[in-house]
């Protein structure tokens, strides 16, 4: 068996290659991450071994720039193994300590780690289930796109109407959104002609508020201590991150519709789990994928970087163990969201919670164990592909902290 291992970069890529002893077969070769660079890939590749069983290629899942060339790769028939960079960076440290790094040297670590580690062929998910992960992940940077705006607008309300985040009960709802976008400063509220204030607050709240509320905030306005100086400046900046994130959340809108239809087609099971919504299940069954990709539900939680680490050596044995965090950032994400919701609406696992609670463990570290076991709950749902059975819940999960 012979392995080839690329180091992945934007625009350009590196292989190497090494026979099952550990022998270089050839000197590091660079090629670029397009056609003409990929057909050059398979040159080299058909001249390690006419046979492509005889080959097995290995590279970092390094941001999203592996994705074409693995394709390229797995359609021209060859075994494609996607390596955790922490596998890679401890071969680094068994060769050569870790102090050098350079393209042809990480390919030879790769192919190394390759030769070494007990790998299996990666797959990439069905299209449906890619699609499902894109708008996720599309839907998690909008959401954090929105907050980030909605922090600006709080950092200027803060210098010029300091009073402002005591006047609504939702600073961002619908009513506080129209007058932000009219007159977000004491200065504007206060050359506002109340009726018309009045009429802009009644439409907006739809007839809950009027000229009673629209006083208040006069009042306010006058009394104001926020700063007095580049008023045009914040009021511009105001108005126009409102409409922007009026915008955002239209576009929110439209994900989260693609999102429902996708979900029901490629796994609606996962809603009949309490306390899982739409949006954190779409989450939790975009980033595992196939679920037979995993052998039982703790592969599930090691996935997700929610395992707890060990600190033993001799007879000492660390009594805090921390989650390795070693897994993918965004299942245990929503695994951690999805553990809140249990609490929240009294779950089944609420119990579960109350449990660890009872056992000594700080809130956190009972809200991962109820992650771990909710891990073990999807886990069941998934791989039989039937509805939530409450037997799930209460069955014993093995070394849960």
């Amino acid at each position: 068996m012979l392995f080839a291992g690329i180091d992945i970069a934007k625009h350009d890529h590196v292989i190497g290659a090494v026979d099952e002893r550990g022998r270089s077969l050839s000197k590091p070769m660079a090629f670029k991450n397009s056609q003409a660079g990929f057909e050059k890939l398979a040159a080299y590749l058909g001249g390690l071994s006419d046979d492509k069983a005889d080959v097995m290629v290995g590279m970092e899942a390094t941001g999203h720039y592996w994705l074409a060339c693995f394709c390229f790769l797995s359609e021209q028939g060859y075994d494609v193994a996607v390596i955790n960079p922490l596998r890679t960076d401890a071969m680094r440290r068994f060769r050569n300590g870790g102090r050098v790094k350079t393209d042809a040297i990480d390919c030879a670590v790769i192919a190394d780690t390759l030769r070494c580690g007990d790998f299996e062929p990666s797959r990439l998910a069905d299209e449906k289930m890619m699609s499902l992960r894109q708008m996720t992940r599309l839907q998690q940077a909008m959401t954090e796109s929105a907050a980030d705006l909605k922090r600006q607008i709080i950092v200027a309300l803060d210098q010029v109407f300091p009073e402002y985040g005591t006047l609504f009960s939702d600073m961002f709802g619908e009513t506080s959104r129209a007058f932000l976008k009219r007159c977000p400063t004491p200065e504007e509220c206060e050359s506002i002609d109340i009726r018309t204030l009045a009429n802009l607050l009644d439409r907006a709240s739809h007839g809950k508020l009027g000229r009673e509320k629209a006083a208040s905030l006069k009042k306010a306005a006058k009394g104001s201590c926020g700063i007095r100086l580049a008023n045009d400046a914040f009021s511009f900046q105001i108005k126009m991150l409102a409409k922007q994130i009026e915008f955002i959340e239209e576009q929110i809108s439209e994900v989260d519709a693609k999102i429902k239809a996708l979900l029901d087609e490629v796994e609606p099971l996962i809603l009949t789990v309490p306390g899982v919504s739409y949006k954190l299940g779409a989450q939790i069954v975009a980033e595992i994928g196939d679920v037979k990709r995993f052998k039982n539900a703790a592969a599930i939680v090691k996935y997700a970087g929610i395992n707890p680490s060990k600190n033993q050596s001799g007879t000492f044995e660390g009594e805090v163990n921390h989650i390795t965090k070693q897994g993918s950032p965004y299942l245990r994400r929503a695994l951690y969201l999805a553990a809140m919701a249990q609490l929240k609406c009294r779950a089944p696992l609420y119990d579960y919670y109350l449990k660890k609670r009872g056992e000594g463990k700080a809130h956190r570290e009972a809200l991962i164990a109820v992650a771990r076991k909710l891990v073990h709950v999807i886990y069941a749902v998934l791989s039989k592909q039937e509805p939530y059975d409450p037997a799930y819940s209460s069955s014993s999960e093995s070394k849960t902290l």
